[in-house]
């Protein structure tokens, strides 16, 4: 899978596509899994928020909320965020899908699906945890 930007400022993929996601000049790095060391051969020299989380699983939801609210913070300030797992699927799909409620996108998944890849979110609890997310920030009249 290639790297894609699926809104402003926020880059979805997965490690391998590393190379191709530094070519879209990102300034934060937000790896889910692992972030190699060759980074720094890269050039790159931006900020890395690491969250790092288990494969096929979720964070705990106030872990959740500060990453979701960092990376809006980086691109609501003018930042490009690459956010990246091993695949580039479960886990990126989940953070993205919460990151793009927050950034207005009513039905985050079907959005990722359409529009990135068919495999985003790959898990129930993944799923659950995004709709979850999702009603803790449905604005209350």
């Amino acid at each position: 899978m290639k790297p894609k930007q699926i809104v402003p400022g926020l880059i979805l993929g997965g490690i391998d596509d590393l190379d191709a996601m530094l070519t879209m000049q990102p300034d934060v790095l937000a790896p889910l899994d692992r972030l190699p060391g060759r980074i720094w051969r890269t050039g790159f020299r931006g900020e890395i928020l690491y969250f790092p989380i288990p494969d096929r699983e979720v964070l705990p939801d106030d872990v959740l909320e500060a990453l979701v609210s960092a990376i809006l913070a980086r691109i609501r300030g003018g930042k490009r965020v690459a956010l990246f797992c091993h695949g580039g699927h479960g886990r990126t799909g989940y953070v993205a899908a919460c990151a793009l409620f927050l950034l207005g996108v009513t039905e985050p998944m079907p959005f990722l699906w359409r529009n990135y890849s068919a495999s985003a979110v790959e898990t129930d609890v993944q799923m659950l945890a995004v709709e979850r997310f999702c009603r803790r920030h449905v604005p209350r009249d």
